[in-house]
């Protein structure tokens, strides 16, 4: 497989950015007495990327990922049967405040959702947002980019000293070719060195997508699909276009955090 350039701080570190969003039962009530849940295999997540701009940050996922929320919901006849949390010990509920971005002239809506969020919340995770502010648009050489998300085949429980479990997300970073710098929605393909194994990468969806040279990197996208290619050595990810000036039409259209 080729080797594409990444800055340091990108590769230590993929996903600073984001972190997984997932569909949580609140309360288990089968067993002696009601317990909280744990994220588990049964129920979907996705993955939530951060950007901040004029000194506001927001969070970004797929409207597949929030309708599938909202089936749940519906379909357990309890608006509080449920929430989307965010991984430290699954206890970090990000509410329903989202909203999907209006379509560009000529194009569907986008399989986007965002809403503004607490910083604070941002920072207790351990994430960072991007800063729209201090991004620069994609260099016209870009032929790369590098895509980061959390698989929901791979969570899995994390058993430690306290009773019970925790679940851990495990995140895959794929690095693939781009036929040019995109102007709207998007594929890369990449062939991999080692195969995966029974992977379909369903969870990346919401995760971003950043073109990156050896020193710098910036937002292009947001996964909305993935999955192994025709070969067996081969995956493909389906990007929305997602550049600051794209991302700033969408958070125009939020309204305040409350």
């Amino acid at each position: 497989m080729p080797q594409y350039p990444v800055p340091d701080r990108l590769h230590i570190n993929p996903v600073q950015h984001c972190a997984t969003i997932a569909v949580t039962q609140d309360v288990i009530t089968g067993a002696s007495w009601p317990q909280f849940a744990q994220p588990d295999q049964a129920l979907r997540n996705g993955t939530l990327t951060f950007v901040k701009a004029n000194d506001r940050t927001y969070a970004i996922t797929c409207q597949h990922v929030i309708e599938h929320y909202r089936k749940v919901v519906a379909a357990s006849a309890d608006t509080a049967s449920h929430s989307m949390r965010t991984m430290l010990n699954g206890f970090h509920i990000v509410q329903d405040r989202f909203i999907q971005p209006t379509a560009q002239f000529g194009d569907t809506a986008p399989d986007i959702a965002i809403r503004e969020i607490n910083p604070d919340h941002v920072a207790h995770i351990g994430k960072v947002p991007i800063d729209l502010d201090a991004l620069s648009g994609a260099p016209p050489d870009i032929r790369h980019a590098y895509a980061v998300g959390f698989p929901e085949q791979l969570k899995y429980h994390k058993h430690d000293d306290k009773p019970g479990y925790r679940v851990s997300m495990p995140n895959v970073v794929i690095v693939a070719e781009l036929p040019a710098v995109p102007t709207r929605r998007f594929a890369m393909f990449s062939e991999l060195d080692t195969p995966p194994h029974d992977i379909d990468y369903s969870g990346m969806s919401g995760g971003p997508i950043f073109w990156t040279t050896n020193d710098t990197y910036g937002l292009l996208g947001i996964i909305y699909e993935g999955g192994p290619g025709q070969q067996a050595d081969t995956i493909y990810v389906y990007g929305e276009l997602a550049t600051p000036e794209l991302v700033r039409s969408w958070i125009g259209q939020c309204p305040p955090n409350r």
